[in-house]
């Protein structure tokens, strides 16, 4: 029986990164009532405060792509919308594939295409044209997306619990969650460090923390925490800063501009990852790894072999068996949702998927189906394969 004396709110959302807090946003929007937004540290402090940010289209299933698309709409205008900045830059988005990949990279572009995505198939030399730096005689050609690019993770966190804050939300951080409160077959209420809220409306989008909040109430998330290392690096001065953001499918490598001409590079294979506690786990990086992405630097940028290294970090991912999240509510109680399992594609489709839930929330139909990423399909088999090789591609 959850207390008279209960702070009481129309919906509660935990967890403060990018997809919390544009859930909170969009509810508050829709005049969803008294919304709280309860985060544990501070708003966009955990994994989506040291996002690698990367806004791309290219995906190769179709809900994917609506999402990513209606995000990057949204990025566009998120100053105007929101009144906070994401820090968004329009850098354009090269996928390069070697030749034996092509196919399938011209197969997801023509979706792409079909849906409204402005994207094209480059040439080899036509790669070469755009970034004159890069070797490219190991490519068969490249996905091109020109209005893709980058944004901050924590700018847009901060960002929407703040626009959150402004149309009535609370937003409680350095606030721990400790129970969800579940009588029959529906939430309640959630008890907190600072007290209990009386609630008939939960959204968990808590990262690789959600499994911790629901295997008391007796619902099981298959994700697990993986460690994630990202490398700073600084180009000699003769070569310039990295005039796109790249995802390399031949390498499994990935490199984008950031501020002072440097750049963050990382790679996208799934065999290096390391299974750990979200609480305790090396934030550092591996010298192993500096060299191993260097290296990979290196061969796509002769120019720039020279590159000092400024530093890494480690950070998480939440990831499910296919590498896709978990969206929407949880059959077995009612009321309950979860946004998690991103899988390290999760912060470029924020902005919509705070829109979709939402709507979930307020009982409407979405405008984006997300059903397909419910949790049951761990349950029947359902499980949700891209087409390309590495699963953060989608």
């Amino acid at each position: 029986m959850v207390s008279a004396s209960a702070a009481a709110a129309d919906a509660v959302i935990i967890g403060g990164g990018s997809t919390g807090t544009s859930a909170a946003f969009h509810l508050a929007r829709r005049g969803a009532g008294k919304v709280f937004l309860i985060e544990r540290a501070a708003v966009g402090s955990g994994p989506t405060g040291k996002s690698i940010g990367i806004i791309r289209l290219h995906y190769s299933y179709e809900p994917l792509i609506r999402l990513a698309a209606r995000s990057l709409a949204f990025f566009s205008r998120f100053e105007e919308i929101t009144g906070g900045t994401a820090d968004f830059t329009r850098a354009g988005f090269l996928l390069l594939a070697a030749p034996e990949q092509m196919e399938t990279v011209r197969a997801n572009v023509e979706l792409q295409r079909s849906l409204g995505v402005r994207t094209s198939i480059l040439t080899p030399s036509e790669v070469a044209a755009l970034e004159p730096r890069m070797h490219v005689a190991d490519a068969g050609g490249a996905a091109y997306e020109p209005d893709s690019g980058f944004a901050d993770g924590y700018a847009t966190a901060a960002s929407f619990a703040a626009a959150a804050r402004r149309l009535g939300a609370e937003v409680w951080e350095g606030t721990a969650v400790e129970r969800l409160v579940v009588e029959g077959r529906r939430v309640v209420a959630v008890e907190t460090s600072r007290g209990t809220v009386a609630t008939p409306r939960v959204l968990v989008a808590a990262g690789p923390w959600t499994p911790r909040l629901l295997e008391p109430a007796g619902v099981r998330v298959p994700i697990e925490a993986t460690r994630q290392q990202v490398i700073h690096l600084a180009p000699p001065p003769a070569f310039g800063p990295l005039t796109v953001v790249l995802e390399d499918m031949i390498q499994a490598f990935y490199a984008r501009p950031e501020a002072g001409g440097t750049a963050l590079a990382g790679v996208l294979e799934e065999e290096t990852q390391e299974v750990v506690s979200p609480d305790a786990f090396n934030q550092g990086a591996d010298w192993d790894f500096v060299e191993r992405v260097g290296q990979r630097w290196q061969r796509r940028f002769p120019g720039g072999a020279d590159a000092a290294v400024q530093g890494g970090y480690a950070s998480l991912y939440d990831v499910t068996p296919d590498w896709q999240p978990v969206l929407g509510p949880v059959d077995e109680i009612d009321g309950l949702y979860v946004a998690a399992g991103f899988s390290g594609h999760g912060f470029k489709l924020s902005p919509a998927l705070g829109e979709a839930l939402a709507a979930e929330m307020t009982g409407e139909r979405p405008e984006i189906d997300i059903s397909a990423f419910h949790l049951s399909r761990f349950a029947t088999g359902a499980l949700i394969w891209g087409r390309h090789q590495y699963g953060i591609l989608g």
